[in-house]
C-alpha cells in the first residue's frame, strides 16, 4: 500500500480530538486503506467528508454538545422550505418582468440570470418527496454561486445583489442536513410549508419590485424560521430532549441575515455600506454556536 496514502489519511485524522486519535486512529486509517482502490494516491472526496463529519461529531461529544449534530436535520426541515418559498417569491415578483412593467431588455421573460438560481431552489422540496434532497441542494448552491459571479458579466444583467445571495446560501448550508430517508409525512412537510408561505407572501406582495424593494419576502422567510425554531426547541425542552435549543441556535444565522435584509430601506444605498451593516449581526449570530458549545461543555464538567 502507498505509504503516502497512509500519511494523508493520518493527516485527516487531525479533525478528531487527540484522545480519540490515540485510541482509534490506527483502526480508522487501516479501515480506509482496506477500502482504497489499487494505485490510489489521495483520499477520496467521500472519505474526506466522512472524516470531517466524524471529527466534528467527536469534538461535540467531547464537549457534551452532541445535541447540536442531532438538531441539524430539524433545522434543515425549516431551512429548506424557507429557501424554496423565498426563491419562488423572488422569481415571480422580481425576476418575472413583462415588458409592460419594466421597459428594459432582458433575457427571455426574466430580469437576469438570477432566475435560474431561484428555479434551482424549487427542486429540493420536490426531490425530498421521492428520495434524498441533498443533491438538489448542492445543485442550487452551485447555481447560486455561479450566477453571482457570471450574472454581472452577462449583457443586460445587473446580477443578484450579494445581500440577497448571502441569506440564501446560509439557508442552503443548513438545508444540506436534511435527512436522507425521513418519514413519509416529513417528506411532504417542506413542500407544503413552502407552498403556504409562498402563497401568503404573494398575496401581500401584489406589485412586482426590485431586489431592493421585496423586503416582505425576506421577513416572511425569517418568520418561518423563527416560528419553526421556537416551536421545535419548545417541544424538545419540554421533553428534556438533549437537542433542546440547538435547532433555534442553528437557524439564528440565516434568520438574522434575512431580517437584516428585510428592514433595509427600499432605496439603493451604497452596497459596501449595506454589506458592512449586515456583517455585524451576522457575525454575532454565527458566534453564538461555538459559544453555546463552550458553555455546554463547561456545564457538564464535574
Amino acid at each position: 500500500m502507498n505509504p503516502h496514502l497512509r500519511s494523508r489519511y493520518r493527516a485527516l485524522l487531525r479533525c478528531y480530538p487527540a484522545a480519540y486519535r490515540a485510541e482509534h486512529g490506527d483502526e480508522l486509517v487501516d479501515m480506509y486503506l482496506d477500502l482504497a482502490h489499487p494505485g490510489q494516491r489521495f483520499p477520496r472526496p467521500g472519505d474526506v467528508a466522512d472524516l470531517v463529519r466524524g471529527g466534528a461529531r467527536q469534538h461535540l461529544r467531547a464537549r457534551q454538545a452532541t445535541g447540536l449534530a442531532d438538531a441539524l436535520p430539524l433545522a434543515a426541515m425549516a431551512a429548506m422550505p424557507a429557501a424554496a418559498a423565498l426563491a419562488a417569491v423572488l422569481l415571480l415578483r422580481v425576476e418575472y418582468v413583462p415588458d409592460m412593467v419594466f421597459q428594459i431588455r432582458h433575457p427571455g421573460p426574466f430580469l437576469s440570470l438570477g432566475a435560474f438560481a431561484w428555479l434551482a431552489w424549487l427542486l429540493p422540496p420536490v426531490t425530498a418527496l421521492a428520495g434524498p434532497a441533498r443533491p438538489a441542494v448542492w445543485l442550487a448552491l452551485a447555481v447560486t454561486a455561479g450566477i453571482t459571479v457570471a450574472g454581472p458579466l452577462a449583457p443586460y444583467d445587473e446580477g443578484v445583489p450579494l445581500f440577497v445571495v448571502v441569506p440564501q446560501l446560509a439557508l442552503g448550508v443548513v438545508a444540506l442536513a436534511f435527512p436522507a430517508r425521513p418519514a413519509a409525512w416529513l417528506r411532504l412537510a417542506p413542500l407544503a410549508a413552502a407552498a403556504v408561505v409562498t402563497a401568503l407572501t404573494l398575496a401581500v406582495m401584489r406589485v412586482p419590485g426590485t431586489y431592493w424593494q421585496v423586503h416582505t419576502a425576506h421577513l416572511a422567510a425569517a418568520g418561518l424560521l423563527a416560528t419553526t425554531g421556537l416551536a421545535a426547541s419548545g417541544v424538545l425542552l419540554a421533553r428534556r430532549d438533549r437537542r433542546g435549543l440547538w435547532p433555534l441556535l442553528i437557524l439564528l444565522v440565516p434568520m438574522v441575515l434575512l431580517a437584516q435584509v428585510g428592514v433595509e430601506p427600499a432605496t439603493r444605498p451604497d452596497l459596501i455600506a449595506r454589506l458592512v451593516r449586515a456583517a455585524a449581526p451576522g457575525v454575532l449570530a454565527l458566534a453564538v454556536l461555538p459559544l453555546a458549545v463552550l458553555i455546554s461543555g463547561r456545564r457538564q464538567r464535574p
